[in-house]
């Protein structure tokens, strides 16, 4: 914490000449803010300004308008007659100054000015004007000493000299003289010290230089203004003369009004210091007895006091940090920074911003939890506030810390009674809204979707009314348990009702897939009987869905929506999922339903494997062919892989249905080797979810052992895309596939983003070149070259490459000319079941591919 910067005084120099504004600027702009004015009347429409200036140094011969005239108007102003005014002119007439000081001016500096006289001058007025505008101590200065002559010491060797002076001050002050150094000297240390002391520099024995140190080095002296009168005016000598401690210079010859004007500053300015020390003194005194006064009650407190100075530094711990924290205040006294590492993580940042803050004069609040030294955590309530002297210095902040621990508890509990429901701990309907207003607003800025779920259970009221409420509320609590078990990510889940929930899922929002399945499964979900006290008890659940932002861009819209479908649901009876779109509860039927008789294709054997040749491009023998799965619906006919297998992806049904198909492609395999038909290699697709669950080794070895086929005989294909999907988890699963002998092909290469040295870590044995870029070969361009840098970088890193979609003899000649190993497409043969295809081996004659051309 650390004291305010004062703002810098602001001067305004006024003089129509440009190089001695220049001049004055370069003097004073390090310390202070100036404006600048090149007339009167411009410098009165700046002095008038807010803020005006502290400030002004003002030249006197000006065109249009005097410095005198200037003068004139600005004490004239209520505004502006404050304003400390230093002439700074030419005209070094004594007449000249006579009318400036008697017009009001503080001080006059003749041209060329010193730059050292000049930064004394401003710093002498600015530091006497700060003193007057403090109304506590300016009305202590009026009341004090008020009747009392002040006393001035002449030091001068020449007797004219010390006549001049004493003629012309006499009436206003009381005079004494001596004509020696030792003897200034003596009279300062004596009983009746001076007030202030006109000290000559040239004289015998001891010059003024020497006089005017030796009186700065004593405890008296040092409050003693010295002015040097002296013929002395070398810059050089008057620097000397300051280093010494004097407080001005005034030339020989002198003007007695100038003196009359520096006696005069100098003395208010000393009377006004010393009063101030007086009040410092008085205050610190009064400051020591409340600070033992504080310590005392500070001590016997129950909270736990501090004082911290401006650097960070403890002045002061009570006993009782050891109470709050069980840390000692000799150890906050030991390490500063000790407070910042006992609170809490979560709410440092509070602390810090609240530490950083400039002092305020009022109090300031901050509830902030800690870390006891036994790693306890508590909440403390934070007060402090800034300590200032009596000259408005920062002196640093006390503050308080209370084990307002009991207090948040209860506040704690308050909060969960007004918004959590009692039985489940779920977030009750008030809460919810809030909820469901904060995920619009984030779905809203990151332009993403969610579902909105009400879920109501069908048949509660039964249970309460035949088996009680005990059983109801123990039934209430388990199906919470499913809900969050089937739903693990999910964050917002809330208790609307007796027996209804709602949840807010997220979504892809382009298809909505898996929606529907979630609901479904949460329905299939709570069917399943209940055990209670030993007792089954059955109850079934309907579910509304509603889409953000389609269903309502609001809380309020989107929760009548979802209260319609929820309506439509429980009108159909049990066990029933609406969405609020009909055209949304359409496809959802339509989905599940396809689940549900996926499910039983796999029961009743309703999936087939068709197979398509892959040919040698050189020989043009069949050296392997791709298992290809089809679904045999009763109803619907041959289902397309692409609707049933994404399908099978999301629902979990995938790995069911690649077991199924790498049984069966490797009994194939058995039967085609018993019959010596059995090309090279066969290859099987593999999903994503089978490589990223890490159970397609296990499968594969089952495989492998149960038909007993030799693990070369079997190609798993794997995308692109997967490959690259999650590089530790691939890379881990492909070379315990590839260490127990199964080949690996990268499916689909080229629509990816595979790299050259991810391909080299993986160490699959075949590239296939994507359809896309195949069908085209011949005619585009673009993809010819594609298709041939692919070839050259397969060979380059050892992998054999098929082309995939070859429907034309030209695509297949010019692949032969690139070298391309193998093709596969309808040119060969389309896909074939197991019986066409064991015909299609046996009277197989190789192809004869012809030559083609590369370029």
């Amino acid at each position: 914490m650390t004291a305010i910067a004062a703002a810098r005084p602001r001067i305004l120099i006024v003089d129509d000449v440009h190089e001695n504004l220049h001049a004055l600027m370069n003097i004073l702009r390090d310390d202070y803010a100036i404006v600048a004015a090149t007339s009167g009347d411009k410098a009165l429409e700046l002095a008038r300004r807010d803020p005006g200036p502290d400030l002004i140094l003002l030249d006197i011969k000006m065109p249009d308008m005097d410095g005198y005239e200037v003068l004139t108007r600005l004490k004239a102003d209520p505004a502006t007659s404050g304003i400390p005014v230093i002439f700074v002119t030419a005209l070094a007439e004594a007449t000249d100054e006579a009318c400036g000081l008697k017009l009001g001016a503080a001080d006059y500096i003749t041209k060329p000015v010193s730059p050292e006289l000049v930064r004394l001058r401003v710093r002498t007025q600015l530091e006497l004007r700060g003193y007057r505008q403090n109304p506590a101590l300016f009305s202590v200065a009026e009341y004090d000493d008020s009747c009392r002559r002040p006393t001035l010491l002449v030091v001068d060797d020449i007797p004219e000299n010390i006549h001049e002076l004493l003629e012309a001050l006499k009436d206003d002050y009381q005079m004494t003289v001596a004509r020696s150094g030792s003897r200034a000297l003596e009279m300062i240390a004596g009983d009746s010290p001076p007030d202030l002391v006109l000290l000559d520099i040239v004289m015998p024995e001891m010059d003024g230089y020497e006089v005017c140190r030796r009186i700065k080095s004593t405890p008296i002296g040092k409050r003693i203004p010295v002015i040097f009168v002296t013929v002395i005016d070398a810059s050089v000598q008057k620097v000397k003369g300051f280093d010494t401690g004097a407080a001005d210079f005034i030339t020989k010859p002198f003007d007695i009004d100038e003196v009359r004007a520096r006696v005069r500053t100098h003395l208010e300015l000393a009377h006004l210091r010393s009063i101030l020390e007086g009040l410092v003194a008085q205050r610190t005194a009064l400051l020591e007895q409340s600070e033992q006064k504080y310590r005392i009650l500070a001590d016997y407190s129950p909270n736990w006091e501090y004082w911290i100075a401006p650097d960070g530094r403890y002045l002061y711990v009570s006993p009782a940090s050891f109470d709050v924290s069980a840390y000692s205040p000799d150890d906050f006294f030991a390490d500063p920074q000790l407070m910042d590492k006992i609170i809490h993580p979560d709410d440092i940042a509070d602390w810090r911003a609240y530490g950083q803050s400039p002092p305020a004069a009022d109090p300031c609040r901050l509830d902030i939890r800690i870390r006891t030294r036994s790693g306890e955590e508590r909440w403390i309530e934070h007060v402090s506030r800034p300590v200032f002297d009596a000259a408005g210095r920062y002196l640093g902040r006390r503050g308080s810390n209370r084990d307002i621990t009991a207090r948040r508890e209860t506040e704690r509990q308050l909060d969960f009674i007004t918004h959590r429901d009692l039985l489940t701990g779920l977030p009750n309907r008030t809460l919810f809204s809030e909820l469901l207003s904060h995920a619009i607003g984030q779905a809203e800025h990151s332009r993403q979707r969610f579902a909105l779920l009400s879920l109501d259970l069908d048949n509660f009221t039964t249970v309460n009314e035949t088996l009680g409420h005990r059983v109801g509320d123990h039934l209430l609590i388990e199906v919470v348990k499913r809900l969050r078990q089937s739903l693990p990510d999910v964050d917002v889940m809330a208790r609307i009702s007796g027996d209804q929930f709602n949840l807010i899922v997220e979504h892809d929002g382009v298809h909505t897939l898996g929606i529907d399945l979630v609901a479904q499964r949460l329905i299939d979900t709570l069917a399943e009987p209940f055990t209670i006290d030993g007792h089954n008890v059955y109850i079934g659940a309907s579910i509304g869905v509603a889409l953000y932002p389609t269903d309502g861009r609001d809380a309020g819209t989107l929760q009548s929506s979802v209260g319609s479908a929820l309506h439509e649901a429980k009108l159909q009876g049990r066990g029933v999922l609406r969405f609020f779109s009909p055209e949304m509860t359409r496809r959802a039927k339509d989905r599940l339903t396809l689940e549900a008789d996926l499910r039983h294709a796999l029961e009743r054997q309703e999936l087939r494997l068709h197979y398509q040749p892959q040919i040698d491009l050189g020989s043009g023998r069949i050296v392997g062919l791709e298992a290809l799965v089809r679904w045999q619906h009763p109803s619907r006919g041959l289902v397309s892989p692409a609707e049933f297998i994404p399908l099978a992806e999301e629902s979990g049904l995938i790995v069911q249905l690649g077991d199924w198909v790498l049984n069966a492609a490797c009994l194939q395999i058995r039967a085609w080797s018993d019959a010596g038909l059995a090309p090279r290699q066969t290859a099987v697709n593999v999903s994503t979810v089978q490589l990223s669950r890490g159970q397609l080794l296990g499968s594969v070895k089952d495989a492998l052992a149960r038909t007993g086929i030799a693990a070369d005989r079997l190609e798993l294909e794997i995308t692109e895309s997967i490959a690259m999907g999650d590089t530790d988890q691939s890379s881990r699963s492909l070379a315990e596939l590839r260490q127990l002998g199964v080949r690996l092909s990268i499916d689909d290469f080229g629509t990816g983003y595979s790299s050259l040295a991810y391909l080299q870590k993986l160490k699959v044995h075949k590239l296939k070149i994507d359809i896309s870029f195949v069908r085209d070969v011949t005619t585009n361009s673009g993809n010819a070259s594609l298709v041939k840098a692919i070839i050259a970088l397969g060979h380059k890193l050892g992998l054999e490459i098929i082309a995939e979609g070859v429907e034309e003899q030209e695509q297949a000649q010019y692949l032969r000319s690139l070298d391309c190993d193998v093709m596969q497409g309808y040119l060969i043969s389309k896909p074939l079941p197991a019986d066409d295809m064991t015909r299609f081996l046996r009277d197989f004659v190789p192809m004869a591919i012809g030559a083609g051309t590369g370029e």
